[in-house]
């Protein structure tokens, strides 16, 4: 027995069109990838999300150098 939705239905599928929408609902936005790089004294080069601050030191991008 196949589980329910393992796979697509082979007639009336636009790929494309599903493809698209699928990115439009649940791909990723430019803001989620912003990140800034840190040299934390505790635990080395890191990479923070834009308006985040360290976990290990508690620096903020603005302090940074």
């Amino acid at each position: 027995m196949n589980g329910k939705g393992s796979v697509p239905r082979p007639l009336g599928v636009d790929r494309k069109k599903f493809n698209d929408e699928w990115d439009r609902i649940f791909g990723k936005k430019e803001k989620d990838n912003e990140m800034w790089e840190h040299n934390c004294s505790k635990d080395g080069l890191l990479s923070i999300g834009k308006g985040e601050e360290c976990s290990w030191c508690g620096m903020k991008e603005s302090e940074s150098t």
